[in-house]
C-alpha cells in the first residue's frame, strides 16, 4: 500500500484493507480446501455410513456442480445488490452445509449436504475476489491476487494431505467441521471491517430465467460427462437426453441474455479481445488447477504404492513452487504495473513441466518428478495476474460479472478437466493392464474401484505399473491446452495497470491501448500491438 494508507477515493486505511483481506484470505483458504480434502478421506466415508460407486462419485460431483454454477451466478448478483451482505450469506451458509455435512448419517444426505456447501463455496471465492477489486486498484491488487493465490495453492494441492491426517487422527466427520471456527471469525472481521458501496442505481433486475438455463446446461453437460459410459451408454434415451437439455439450453440462455435488462453474463464482454483471449487462458489454468491433485493422488497412490499421507507429501514441490512464485510475481505486478510477461512466462513453464511428465513412469526418479513439479507449479503461479488484467478494463458497475464470468469459465474448465482427463488415464490404463493380461481383473471394493489387497502379486504389479506409466498422457493433453492458453495471451496487448479504482478515471487510463468496457457499450480502439511486457 502507499503511504498514507489510502487506496483510491474509498478513503480505507492500510490496516483496514489488511484486516479485510486477511479475513477474505481466510474464507477462500477455507472454502478452497473443501473441494479437496475428502479425496483421501472417500474410501473411508463410504465404509462408515455406507453407499456404492455412483453416491461415492456423487458427494465429490454435487459440490463442483453447485459450485460451478453459482460462479456464473453470483458475480451478478455482487454488482446489483450489497457485496457485504452476501458474502455474509456466503458464510453462514457454507457453515451450515459444514456441519450437516460432518452430521451425515447416509450418502444421500451427504450429497443434499454437499450441494448446500458448493453453493457456499462458490459464493465465497468469487465474492472475495468482486470484494478486493472494489478496495483495492487493478495496480495494488496484484501484490494481494499473488498472495491470494498461493493460498489457493496451498488449499487446492494441499487439500488431500490435510484431509489424510485429520481422517487418520479425528475421523472423517472433522473435514467438514474443522473450517467452521475459522468461518465464524471470519463473519465477525468482516462483519465490522468491511465497506463497500453498491454501485448499481435503480431497480435491481434479477435474471432468474437466466439464472435457470445457465444451471441447466452446466448441470447437464457435467451429469453426461461424468456418468456416461458408467450409468449409461452414450446412445440411452438418458444420454440423448442430457446432450438434449444442454443444447437448448445454451441457446436459450443466449437468446434471452441477449435482450434481458440485467443479463447474468453480458453478451457484450464476448466483443472484448482481451477478455475472450484470456478465458482460454482461464481454461488452460482451470484443467491444471483443478486436476493436478487428483491424477498425482492416483499416480503415487496406484502407482507407487504410497499412503495417502505420503501421496500428499510428494506434492510439496509443486506447492512450494506455486506459492513462492504467486507471492513473487504479484509484488512485482504491483511494483511495475505489468503483467503479460509474467502471464507469458507462467504459461510456458507449465507447457515444459507438463511435458516432461510425458516420460514418467512407476520407477522414474523422483528428484525427475520432483523438478518437474517445481516449473508446473511455478508456471501455475506466476499466471495468477491474469484475473488483475481483465478486472483491469472495467468499471465496478460490472466488476462482479466479470470476475465471476472468468471463475465460471475456469470452474467449468477445471469440472470437466477431471472428467475427461479422467477418462483418459484410465483407459489407457485399462488398454495396457488387457496388452498385458488379456482381460481386466475383476477384484474391487465397495467404490467401484480396484482393489489391490485382493489382487495376486503379479497382477497388482502389472496393474500398479500401468497406473505408473500411463500418467504421461494425461499430461500431454494438458500441454496442448496450456499452449493453446499461452498462443492465446500472445496477441493479448500488454497494457499496464491503472493504479486507480475510480470509475472516472478507467476511461482516461486505458484509453488508446485497448477495448473500454463501462457497463452498457464498447468503444473500441484496438490500435498497434503493445509490446510484451
Amino acid at each position: 500500500m502507499r503511504k498514507g494508507g489510502k487506496v483510491g477515493k474509498t478513503g480505507k486505511s492500510s490496516n483496514t484493507v489488511m484486516t479485510v483481506f486477511l479475513g477474505l484470505l481466510a474464507a477462500q483458504f477455507v472454502s478452497s480446501m473443501s473441494n479437496t480434502i475428502i479425496a483421501n478421506a472417500m474410501p473411508v466415508i463410504v465404509a462408515q455410513i455406507g453407499g456404492n460407486a455412483v453416491q461415492y462419485t456423487w458427494v465429490v460431483t454435487a459440490g463442483i456442480l453447485a459450485n460451478t454454477i453459482t460462479t456464473s451466478v453470483i458475480g451478478k448478483l455482487a454488482d446489483l445488490f450489497d457485496k457485504k451482505k452476501l458474502f455474509i450469506a456466503s458464510l453462514i451458509l457454507f457453515a451450515t452445509a459444514s456441519i450437516l455435512s460432518g452430521a451425515s448419517q447416509t450418502a444421500n444426505q451427504l450429497i443434499a449436504s454437499r450441494v448446500l456447501q458448493g453453493i457456499g463455496m462458490g459464493m465465497m471465492i468469487t465474492l472475495t475476489t468482486v470484494i478486493m477489486a472494489t478496495i483495492v486498484s487493478p495496480r495494488e491488487r496484484g501484490k494481494y491476487n499473488g498472495y491470494m493465490a498461493a493460498t489457493m495453492a496451498v488449499s487446492t494441492v494441499g487439500g488431500p494431505l490435510i484431509g489424510g491426517l485429520i481422517v487418520d487422527s479425528l475421523g472423517w466427520q472433522w473435514c467438514f467441521w474443522i473450517p467452521v471456527p475459522f468461518v465464524v471469525i471470519v463473519m465477525f472481521v468482516v462483519g465490522h471491517q468491511l465497506k463497500v458501496p453498491t454501485v448499481h442505481e435503480g431497480k435491481a433486475h434479477v435474471d432468474f430465467l437466466g439464472i435457470a438455463l445457465i444451471g441447466a446446461a452446466a448441470a447437464s453437460l457435467l451429469i453426461w460427462i461424468s456418468s456416461e459410459g458408467r450409468d449409461f451408454t452414450i446412445g440411452s434415451p438418458i444420454s440423448i437426453a442430457l446432450i438434449a437439455i444442454f443444447i437448448v439450453s445454451t441457446a436459450l440462455f443466449i437468446f434471452v441474455e441477449s435482450r434481458a435488462t440485467e443479463p447474468l453474463i453480458p453478451l457484450y464482454l464476448f466483443r472484448n479481445r482481451t477478455i475472450v483471449l484470456s478465458l482460454v487462458a482461464f481454461i488452460a489454468q482451470g484443467m491444471a488447477q483443478f486436476s493436478i491433485a487428483v491424477f498425482f493422488g492416483q499416480y503415487f497412490q496406484y502407482g507407487r504404492s504410497y499412503t495417502p499421507t505420503a501421496s500428499g507429501l510428494m506434492t510439496l514441490p509443486l506447492m512450494l513452487t506455486m506459492m513462492a512464485a504467486s507471492t513473487i510475481i504479484g509484488r512485482r505486478t504491483t511494483a511495475t504495473g505489468y503483467w503479460k510477461r509474467y502471464v507469458m512466462g507462467g504459461l510456458s513453464a507449465m507447457v515444459i513441466g507438463m511435458l516432461m511428465f510425458w516420460p514418467v513412469t512407476a520407477t522414474t526418479s523422483l528428484v525427475y518428478i520432483g523438478v518437474a513439479m517445481a516449473i508446473l507449479g511455478g508456471g501455475m503461479g506466476a499466471m495468477n495476474t491474469l484475473m488483475v488484467a481483465i478486472q483491469n478494463l472495467v468499471g465496478l458497475n460490472i466488476m462482479g460479472v466479470t470476475t465471476s464470468t472468468a471463475m465460471f469459465f475456469r470452474t467449468l474448465a477445471g469440472a470437466l478437466g477431471i472428467q475427461l482427463l479422467g477418462r483418459v488415464y484410465q483407459a489407457n490404463v485399462n488398454n495396457d493392464i488387457v496388452d498385458q493380461l488379456g482381460s481386466m481383473p475383476t477384484s474391487t471394493g465397495g467404490t467401484g474401484e480396484l482393489d489391490f489387497a485382493a489382487l495376486p502379486d503379479p497382477v497388482e504389479a502389472v496393474v500398479r505399473a500401468s497406473y505408473g506409466t500411463e500418467l504421461g498422457m494425461v499430461f500431454l493433453v494438458m500441454a496442448g491446452f496450456a499452449l493453446a492458453g499461452l498462443i492465446a495471451v500472445a496477441f493479448i496487448k500488454g497494457t499496464s495497470l491503472r493504479s486507480s479504482i475510480d470509475l472516472d478515471q478507467v476511461k482516461k487510463i486505458v484509453a488508446d491501448e485497448e477495448t473500454i468496457i463501462e457497463g452498457t457499450s464498447l468503444d473500441i480502439n484496438d490500435g498497434d500491438e503493445s509490446p510484451t511486457r
